[in-house]
C-alpha cells in the first residue's frame, strides 16, 4: 500500500501562500516517498509562479487540435524533440519539460472545482471548460491522464438524468482521460448509479459524509456493500472531529482503520491521496499521516 499513497497539492496551501515553490514541493515530498500527486486547482496554485505558467498554457491551447497537443505533451515527458511548436509558445513549453524534468516519474492527476450535476447556462462555454481541463491533465500525464471533477455548489437533489447526460458529454470530449467525479457533497451512495451507468469512476472522500455536528448524511454500510473496486479510481483521506478537517491523520470521526482494511482485503488498484487540511509543516503531517495509514493494516 506504501507506494500508492500520494497527497493533493492543496495540503501546500500555506507554505505556497508564504512563497514556497510548487516545483520545490514536490521534489521534496518525491524525496520522502510520495509519488503519487493530484493537483488540485484553487487559488494557491493560481496565484504561484507555476499557476501562472498553467494558466499561460491554458490561453495557447486553441492553437493546437487534439492530436498535435497530445503530441506535445507525450514529446515532453519523453524529453523528444518538438518541432512544431508555435514559435512564441517554445517558451512556455519548455518551461513545462523543465518542471517534468525534476519530477519524473511521478504520477501527477489533476482537479476542478465544477457543478456537473446541474444544467449548464452556457453549453459551449461549460464544454470548452471541460476541454481546457482534460488537456491540462493530458499534460500532466500523458501515459494515464485523470481529471477529477468536485461539484461544491449544486443542490444535494438533483436531476439524475441532467447530471448523467453532463458526464457522458464530458466523456466524449477530448482528450481521452480517466474521468473521476467526487461526492463532495451528495451522498456516495447516490452516486453508485451514476457510476454503473456510464464510464467515469469515483472519487471517494468518507470524510464528506460527516456533517460538523458528527451525523452522517449517507448510509456507509450500504456504500461498501454496493461499490465495485474497479468503479474507484482514488480514495482520498482526512479525519473530521468537533474541531473540523485535522492537519494529519489519527483517530476521530471518520474509521480510517475500517476503510484501509476494506481496500486491502479488497485488493484495490487505485491511489490513496492525503488531504490535510493545510499546515505550515505538511510535509510532517503527510508523513505522520501516511504512517498511521499503514499502521492501520497492522
Amino acid at each position: 500500500m506504501y507506494e500508492k499513497i500520494g497527497i493533493v497539492t492543496n495540503i501546500w496551501a500555506q507554505r505556497m501562500d508564504q512563497g514556497d515553490s510548487f516545483i520545490d514541493l514536490v521534489q521534496q515530498f518525491g524525496q520522502n516517498g510520495f509519488t503519487q500527486f493530484e493537483v488540485r486547482d484553487g487559488d494557491y496554485l493560481r496565484q504561484s509562479i507555476f499557476g501562472d505558467l498553467l494558466e499561460k498554457l491554458k490561453d495557447v491551447m486553441e492553437n493546437y487540435n487534439t492530436e498535435e497537443w497530445e503530441e506535445i505533451c507525450r514529446s515532453i515527458w519523453q524529453s523528444t524533440e518538438k518541432k512544431e511548436f508555435i514559435g512564441e509558445h517554445q517558451l512556455l513549453f519548455q518551461q513545462f519539460g523543465d518542471f517534468a524534468a525534476k519530477v519524473f516519474p511521478f504520477r501527477l492527476s489533476y482537479a476542478i472545482s465544477h457543478p456537473w450535476r446541474s444544467q449548464p447556462e452556457d453549453l459551449s462555454a461549460d464544454n470548452n471548460f471541460i476541454e481546457q481541463a482534460k488537456r491540462l491533465s493530458y499534460l500532466f500525464c500523458p501515459q494515464s491522464p485523470r481529471l477529477r471533477l468536485v461539484d461544491l455548489t449544486s443542490p444535494i437533489s438533483v436531476d439524475f438524468e441532467t447530471a448523467k447526460i453532463n458526464i457522458n458529454r464530458y466523456l466524449n470530449l477530448l482528450p481521452q482521460t480517466i474521468f473521476a467525479v467526487e461526492n463532495a457533497v451528495q451522498p456516495a451512495t447516490d452516486l453508485i448509479k451514476l457510476i454503473e451507468c456510464t464510464s467515469a469512476y469515483l472519487t471517494y472522500d468518507e470524510a464528506n459524509s460527516y456533517q460538523p455536528d458528527g451525523s452522517v448524511k449517507d448510509d456507509l454500510s450500504v456504500f461498501w456493500g454496493r461499490i465495485q473496486m474497479e468503479d474507484l479510481t482514488s480514495v482520498h483521506f482526512k479525519q473530521k472531529t468537533t474541531n473540523g478537517v485535522l492537519t494529519e491523520l489519527e483517530d476521530g470521526w471518520v474509521d480510517l482503520r475500517s476503510i484501509m482494511r476494506k481496500l486491502n482485503q479488497s485488493n484495490y488498484q487505485g491511489d490513496l491521496l492525503i488531504e490535510n487540511t493545510p499546515s505550515d509543516d505538511p510535509l510532517t503531517d503527510a508523513i505522520n499521516s501516511r504512517r498511521y495509514l499503514l499502521d492501520c493494516l497492522d
